[in-house]
């Protein structure tokens, strides 16, 4: 085996490990504010900060690593410790009425990474590149999430997104209009570290 082929073994080995490293700092953010959530009265969705870390895990994961932060985020839920809103716990809470949200995460996190994944030369491209990743992952979480709320409230997907969708567009803008600067700044930070 040549030099080049061992060193470029190396690389990708420590790649991986940083990734996944990555990637569980990402669930466990996530999982740490998971929990606090602000009910509204007039439907089963509360204000969470989950999607602020989807956004930040397609960002600065990348697809694959984002993805596994947002599905290590879900498994460690599953499993029953008190991660998601109003910190519940388990399998019923994934296939209740916000499950279609959180089953969303991890492909939100994909798409976004798939936007982002290579860095811009120019600081107004990457913000414009990191707005289009987030915007995209949240239309992803919409679809997949009023989807699933429809089914389980066997409501129209109109009617449904009257209250599962609409009230919470200015909040999760009002989530990315912060985290696109954190994401800008991480990202350069991370470029120098994930190599």
């Amino acid at each position: 085996m040549d030099t080049f082929a061992v060193e470029r073994k190396i690389f990708l080995k420590k790649s991986r490990v940083k990734g996944l490293a990555l990637a569980a700092i990402l669930a466990a953010l996530t999982a740490a504010t998971g929990g606090i959530s602000i009910p509204l009265p007039f439907t089963p969705v509360p204000i969470t900060l989950q999607v602020f870390f989807v956004y930040l895990a397609g960002c600065l994961a990348g697809p694959i690593y984002g993805a596994l932060s947002m599905l290590l985020y879900l498994t460690i839920g599953a499993l029953g410790l008190p991660v998601f809103s109003r910190f519940g716990a388990g399998l019923g809470h994934i296939i209740g009425p916000t499950g279609g949200y959180l089953l969303a995460f991890p492909i939100a996190a994909l798409v976004n990474g798939l936007i982002t994944f290579n860095r811009s030369k120019s600081l107004q491209s990457e913000y414009g590149k990191v707005l289009c990743g987030m915007l995209l992952s949240l239309v992803v979480i919409y679809l997949i999430g009023v989807s699933w709320l429809s089914t389980y409230l066997h409501k129209p997907f109109v009617e449904t997104f009257l209250i599962g969708g609409l009230p919470f567009i200015p909040v999760d803008l009002l989530k990315m209009v912060v985290a696109a600067p954190i994401a800008v700044r991480l990202r350069k930070d991370l470029a120098s570290i994930l190599r």
